[in-house]
């Protein structure tokens, strides 16, 4: 049976990525359980595979659970090709060119969202367990923080002290964003208004340089007055 080796990325992040091992014969419910292992998350939520084009554009959809098989009218109406389920679709059926993508998605309230390629195919090991995490590159994201911070569940201390323990998300604009977005805190007219006042302040400051300059160049040395005297 043959191997494939895939690269999961997330989504416009790929210095954050796994290689797994997968045979062709086992099903995405395997490859689900194999990410989820991967990127350390808890399995509780629904997801879905989308088998995608070289753009990443979502076609047919393989889902975890029964319960979001049905689609909507909306869905049936827009020609959506009809949902499948991961327990009982194998992951050679949509493997059809030799860089072959899809799209992983956790967690519909949050919407994590990963990139796959399939990057070989090899000959399996007949000792070889799978599937298997060959390669991980970058530390797992954090689930919940992010589910937190989406729902706005955070104070914008509990904000800016998160992203001042995250070095990826240090920069000042960042935090400057959380206090702006804060809707328990400063609002938009508090910070317009400090703006304003920060840009008085600054021309005030430019103004009295100015006037010093102004000062020196009119002031007359004693010696040269008195010279003018005598």
């Amino acid at each position: 049976m043959a191997v494939y080796k895939f690269k999961i990325f997330v989504e416009d992040n790929e210095d954050i990525y796994r290689e797994i091992e997968i045979l062709s014969g086992q099903t995405f419910e395997n490859f689900h359980d194999a990410i989820q292992e991967a990127y350390k998350f808890d399995k509780k939520h629904s997801a879905s595979f989308f088998v995608s084009d070289d753009y990443w554009r979502k076609d047919q959809e393989i889902t975890l659970k029964e319960d979001d098989m049905p689609l909507d009218d909306d869905e049936i109406k827009k020609g959506v090709p009809s949902k499948r389920l991961m327990s009982s679709t194998k992951i050679a059926k949509y493997i059809d060119q030799p860089r072959q993508r899809f799209m992983y998605v956790f967690d519909p309230n949050v919407k994590w969202s990963f990139c796959i390629e399939l990057m070989k195919i090899l000959p399996d090991n007949p000792k070889g367990v799978y599937p298997l995490c060959v390669k991980s590159l970058g530390a797992s994201p954090k689930q919940y923080k992010q589910t937190a911070m989406a729902n706005q569940e955070l104070t914008t201390d509990q904000l800016i002290a998160s992203m001042l323990n995250e070095p990826d998300i240090q920069e000042e604009s960042e935090i400057y964003k959380a206090i702006k977005n804060d809707t328990n805190g400063i609002d938009d007219g508090d910070l317009n208004h400090l703006e304003a006042e920060e840009g008085e302040d600054a021309e005030h400051e430019e103004e009295g340089f100015e006037n010093d300059e102004d000062e020196d160049e009119h002031e007359v040395p004693e010696d040269y007055a008195s010279d003018d005297d005598h």
